[in-house]
C-alpha cells in the first residue's frame, strides 16, 4: 500500500548494529543516553533526501532497483501456495532499506564495510492446516555484499541468504531458508509492472511531498519447493510484489492503515488500502486500483469502496484487538467479496508489531460467484504509528 514507513531502523541502531556503518569511531561501551545522543545525530532530516511530489517515468528494470536519493524503500512478496494434496501454506518476504544520510551528505570512506542505507527484512510462513505461523527477521549493514538491491542490468534484492533476482525478462527466483523453512520459486510476471495511484504517484496526506512511489507486480505465477519441519512439498500458486519508495511518514491524526490484496481466480486483481484516523474515521487520501484480466487498470478513490468489519481477534501476544473478517464492496465493478484470514493469529512481533497474513476470498461479481486469495496487512492497532520519527 501505501505502507510501512516506520521507525524500524532506530531499534537496529540502538541495538548498535550501525554505529560503524557511518564511519564514526565510539569510545567502548557508551551509556545509553550518550548512545542515543550520537544516534540522533546519525538521523538524517527528511528535507535532505527527495521526495515523491507527482508522476515520474519509470524505466524497468532500473526503476525495480534501489532509489537511494529518497529516504524509505521495500520490496514486499507475498503469496499463497498449494501442493499437489491441496495443502495450503502462505508466505511473505519483505526488504526495507532505510538511508541514514542524503547523498548530499555522504562523504567518501575508504572502508567497504562503510555505508548510508540499513537493510531489514521479514519471512514469514502461514500453515493453514498446521495451524502454525513462523516468521523471522534480519537486519544487515547496505555493505560488502552483506545486503542490498539494484535494478541493472537485472534487478536483485538480497539479505545475506534471503533473496530474489531476475533470471530472464519477466522471470524472478525467490529463495529464504530459516530454521527448519526452506522456500524456492520461480515466479513469472504474467502482466506486467502495474503503477499505482496516479500514474506510480500515490499521495498520502495534504502535506507536499507526502506521498510515495508505488509499483506492483500484481500476478505472479509461482512453482517451486517448501520444506517445512524436514517434509519437502511441490508448490505452485501465486505472488504479489509492491514495490515503494519516498520520504515522508502518516499524517497529523493518521494512526495506522488496512491493506489488501487480492488476486480473483477470473484473472483480476484488487488492491486497496484505507488510511484510519485516531478519531475513528477513514482518511479521504484512502485508495485503490483494479487490474482487469487484460493488464488495465481503474484508480479507485475513498468514495468508490467500502469495507465493512464482520468479525475481530485479540492478540494473546501484544493485546492489540485487529479485524478479522470483512466484507469488501466496489459497486462499480458490481463486486461484493468476503475475506477471512487463513489464520487468526498472523501477528508479527518483530521491531513494530503489525499483522500482515495469508486470506482466503469468495464473492460476486454482477451476480456471478467469484473466488480467490490474497494478502491483508493491519497496522496502527497493536501501537500507534503517528510520528513515528
Amino acid at each position: 500500500m501505501t505502507r510501512r514507513w516506520l521507525r524500524w531502523f532506530l531499534v537496529f541502531l540502538l541495538a548498535g548494529g550501525v554505529l560503524g556503518m557511518a564511519g564514526l569511531a565510539f569510545s567502548p561501551r557508551p551509556g545509553t543516553a550518550e548512545v542515543r545522543a550520537r544516534l540522533e545525530g546519525l538521523k538524517a532530516s527528511p528535507g535532505n533526501f527527495m521526495r515523491a511530489e507527482g508522476p515520474r517515468a519509470f524505466v524497468f528494470p532500473r526503476d525495480h532497483g534501489a532509489h537511494e536519493a529518497f529516504q524509505t524503500e521495500w520490496w514486499y512478496f507475498t503469496g499463497n501456495l498449494s501442493t499437489t494434496e491441496g495443502r495450503v501454506f502462505g508466505f511473505q518476504l519483505t526488504f526495507f532499506r532505510r538511508g541514514l544520510l542524503a547523498p548530499a551528505q555522504q562523504l567518501p570512506r575508504e572502508s567497504a564495510w562503510a555505508t548510508d542505507q540499513v537493510y531489514m527484512a521479514h519471512f514469514a510462513l502461514a500453515d493453514e492446516k498446521g495451524q502454525r505461523f513462523q516468521y523471522f527477521e534480519r537486519f544487515q549493514r547496505g555493505a560488502g555484499g552483506l545486503a542490498g538491491a539494484q535494478g541493472e542490468p537485472v534487478f536483485r534484492v538480497w539479505l545475506d541468504d534471503w533473496q530474489v533476482e531476475q533470471t530472464m525478462e519477466g522471470k524472478f527466483h525467490l529463495a529464504a531458508n530459516e530454521g527448519d523453512l526452506r522456500l524456492a520459486l520461480e515466479l513469472e510476471d504474467v502482466k506486467g509492472p502495474v503503477l499505482q495511484g496516479d500514474r506510480g504517484y500515490s499521495q498520502k496526506g495534504d502535506e507536499a511531498g507526502n506521498a510515495s512511489y508505488y509499483i506492483s507486480q500484481t500476478r505472479l505465477v509461482s512453482r517451486g519447493t517448501l520444506e517445512v519441519g524436514g517434509v519437502r512439498y511441490t508448490v505452485s500458486g501465486l505472488s504479489w510484489m509492491d514495490h515503494e519508495f519516498g520520504t515522508s511518514a502518516l499524517s497529523q491524526g493518521q494512526v495506522g492503515w488496512d491493506w489488501f490484496s487480492i488476486q480473483l481466480q477470473d484473472g483480476s486483481e484488487l488492491m486497496m488500502y484505507t488510511i484510519r484516523r485516531q478519531d475513528g474515521d477513514v482518511d479521504p487520501y484512502s485508495s485503490g486500483t483494479v487490474i482487469r484480466q487484460d493488464g488495465s487498470t481503474r484508480r479507485l478513490g475513498v468514495k468508490d469502496f467500502s469495507i465493512r468489519v464482520e468479525d475481530t481477534w485479540k492478540s494473546p501476544h501484544s493485546g492489540g484487538v485487529y479485524p478479522s473478517a470483512w466484507v469488501i464492496e466496489v459497486p462499480s465493478e458490481g463486486l461484493v467479496l468476503r475475506v477471512r484470514p487463513r489464520l487468526a493469529d498472523q501477528e508479527l512481533n518483530v521491531s513494530f508489531v503489525y499483522w500482515e497474513g495469508a486470506v482466503l476470498v469468495e464473492g460476486e461479481r454482477s451476480g456471478e460467484r467469484v473466488e480467490g486469495s490474497g494478502y491483508v496487512e493491519l497496522t496502527g492497532y497493536a501501537q500507534s504509528l503517528e510520528n513515528t520519527f
